[in-house]
């Protein structure tokens, strides 16, 4: 699917891709994944807790600017745009899932991309912060794994663009919970471990909005 690999070609240090560890289906392990739990917010028109925090990172100004959602549901990874995203999600045809949310104002756009593999638990967000010519300067991205056995984890980092032209690490590489709140490192078998070792700790690329190949449309 396009989108899977779309944050290994975009995001150079952010991950070695969407490589999903010890798959499962969440709904079995009785958890809501984070993907659902987005979607639920998006039903009562809550902006969820990362959204929020980011928005300050990036200096966006969401009141008065133009919202818009995109959706993909098939091998290809193609984008359609849609009114209503939960509804939208509520029709999926196939395990592979990726939605986008967009914030455009006249100073800044912000961007919350989900990638998801239902059928193997596995699931990224990333948030990504562009100035007005369309520059990354923020970017805020998590893993998170369903193991067959013990409880949910994901990988987190955020970089921001500093002063010298350079990304620094304004969250470095950390394991959290679902929650958000950071934990001791899980229990992790080899391949979860090689996975581990392999995603984050080194700045994203620099990179242009335009790099996503969300449709046009979205930032009219």
């Amino acid at each position: 699917m396009k989108g899977l690999s779309l944050i290994l070609a975009l995001v150079a240090g952010l991950g070695s891709g969407i490589s999903f560890c010890q798959p499962s289906d969440s709904s079995k392990a009785g958890t809501q994944s984070p993907l659902d739990s987005y979607i639920d917010g998006l039903r009562t028109h809550q902006l969820n807790s990362a959204a929020t925090e980011f928005t300050k990172i990036c200096g966006a100004k969401l009141d008065g600017a133009s919202h818009r959602f995109a959706f993909a549901n098939d091998d290809a990874g193609t984008w359609k745009i849609v009114q209503n995203l939960p509804k939208a999600y509520d029709k999926i045809e196939m395990d592979l899932v990726d939605t986008a949310e967009i914030w455009r104002s006249s100073n800044r756009t912000l961007i919350e991309l989900w990638d998801a593999a239902l059928d193997m638990g596995g699931f990224e967000r990333t948030l990504y912060c562009f100035n007005s010519v369309g520059r990354l300067t923020a970017i805020d991205s998590t893993n998170y794994q369903f193991p067959e056995e013990g409880k949910p984890w994901g990988m987190h980092e955020r970089w921001v663009l500093g002063t010298s032209g350079e990304f620094r690490a304004a969250i470095p590489f950390e394991f959290i919970g679902l929650d958000g709140k950071a934990i001791s490192q899980p229990h992790l078998d080899e391949d979860s471990r090689k996975f581990a070792s392999s995603w984050g700790k080194k700045p994203p690329t620099a990179m242009a909005i335009r790099e996503l190949k969300l449709p046009a449309a979205l930032f009219e």
